[in-house]
């Protein structure tokens, strides 16, 4: 029997159960154990083969150079700063990462990079609609990670978030948009670090969603 990864998903203490359910199934398909990492819960930090940052709550803007008079929804500080920690660790040891949506802008922060505090704020992007299901096309870049992943330059995608990346992090690029906005980026020169804006684990049922979730934990082997 093929030995299965231990795969460590990061939540806040509270809340997120439909996220952790999906993504717990999305990594059962793709042959991987799932243990949950949460501020004040993480006995098993130190035994996981891969790191996933999920979505969830507004990124406190301080920790970007914002200014926190720009949000009106509750943040989750205690949470930033054990993510933070979690990807230092992860990246000093070189295991696979993987974020989605709120992961994907809290590792651009870690790399220095910024966000836009609610993508209400981009006049070009006024018309912002939210749904867990498919319902924007992402543009992918030809040489990213991503394509050789799903093999489409254009995928079908949903959409949950009210921040989005700004400037992208040192040693970071960007390898899909939607209308100007950046969709997904990844790490240069690092075995296995992707991260999404959207919501893949809610789209288990379209099979390049499930590649991402299958190439990672692939990676999460070697």
């Amino acid at each position: 029997m093929c030995k299965k990864p231990i795969i460590g998903v990061c939540l806040p203490n509270k809340g997120n159960k439909l996220a952790e359910i999906f993504i717990r199934f999305s990594l059962f398909l793709a042959n991987a154990k799932a243990v949950s990492l949460r501020p004040d819960e993480h006995s098993s930090k130190d035994k996981i083969d891969g790191l996933i940052l999920s979505g969830g709550s507004d990124i406190n803007p301080l920790l970007y150079g914002g200014k926190k008079e720009a949000h009106n929804t509750k943040l989750d500080k205690k949470r930033d700063a054990f993510e933070l920690d979690m990807i230092k660790t992860a990246v000093q040891k070189r295991i696979p990462i993987f974020g989605i949506c709120r992961g994907a802008q809290l590792l651009n922060i870690f790399f220095d990079g910024d966000l836009y505090p609610t993508v209400l704020d981009i006049e070009e992007y006024l018309i912002h609609k939210n749904s867990i299901f498919p319902i924007k096309d992402i543009f992918i870049k030809k040489k990213s990670k991503l394509f050789d992943i799903v093999k489409k330059e254009k995928l079908k995608a949903n959409s949950l978030h009210n921040q989005a990346i700004h400037k992208v992090g040192e040693d970071l690029k960007v390898t899909a948009k939607y209308k100007g906005l950046i969709q997904a980026i990844e790490k240069k020169n690092y075995p296995f670090m992707l991260a999404v804006q959207w919501h893949p684990e809610y789209l288990f049922y379209i099979k390049e969603h499930r590649k991402i979730f299958k190439d990672f934990v692939k990676a999460c082997l070697n």
